[in-house]
């Protein structure tokens, strides 16, 4: 029997296939197709023409400056020697993602998002590439991500400040203070207490349903999945 011709076309989608592999997707599983689209897209052209997309935000610095923090707090983490990492404006439906693409680390993040969930999401998707040899299963390496991330942006003593007396209830002026003083959400200053032993599971659990509809600017974007 002849074989068929080969179909270079297919043959490159294949090969790339390989090695591009979205890690992290923020939002919820309607927003995965916007950012996987997003991330071919990018690597497509960056294979075509070694060029970013004239709307990407940033490059390199912020990466690079989260890079150099989360080393110092673990040494687990292993990150490629290129990074490309920016915002972007306008893309509806952009929740962020982290990715691999070859030898690089992708982290994307929309540049309507508030500050604070900003910086936090930066430090997680970046967190998230240094870990992925570690955590093939994506739902275990977003929650070790978050963990490498929060330990290395809430130092314990800052925590302890707050938490150190088994508090079991919080009260909006409470997380008003705790968010404003970290710069970061309050439900995420509660999941390092947690991690820190100082919460448990159970008060998380019976705090987490107030928190669902807080500060983001991009509801979709509030939670990683």
């Amino acid at each position: 029997m002849k074989k068929g011709r080969s179909n270079p076309n297919q043959l490159q989608i294949d090969f790339l296939a390989a090695f591009r592999q979205i890690l992290i997707s923020l939002g919820n599983a309607d927003n995965l197709p916007v950012n996987e689209s997003l991330f071919m897209r990018m690597t497509d052209q960056w294979e075509n023409t070694r060029a970013i997309p004239a709307t990407l935000l940033f490059h390199k610095s912020p990466v690079e400056a989260v890079v150099f923090r989360l080393q110092k707090t673990d040494e687990r983490l292993r990150f490629p020697d290129e990074f490309i990492a920016g915002e972007i404006r306008g893309e509806q439906g952009l929740t962020g993602f982290s990715g691999k693409f070859r030898e690089q680390g992708w982290v994307i993040l929309p540049a309507e998002l508030s500050a604070m969930y900003k910086n936090l999401f930066l430090n997680i998707l970046t967190a998230s590439v240094g870990l992925e040899y570690l955590f093939p299963v994506r739902k275990e390496l977003l929650a070790e991500a978050e963990r490498v991330a929060l330990a290395a942006m809430l130092p314990e003593a800052e925590v302890r400040k707050f938490f150190g007396l088994r508090l079991t209830r919080f009260p909006d002026s409470f997380r008003s203070e705790v968010a404003n003083y970290f710069n970061l959400p309050f439900d995420y200053v509660l999941k390092r207490a947690n991690h820190l032993g100082m919460v448990s599971e159970q008060v998380i659990e019976e705090a987490s349903q107030p928190l669902r509809s807080t500060i983001l600017r991009r509801p979709q974007s509030s939670r990683a999945a």
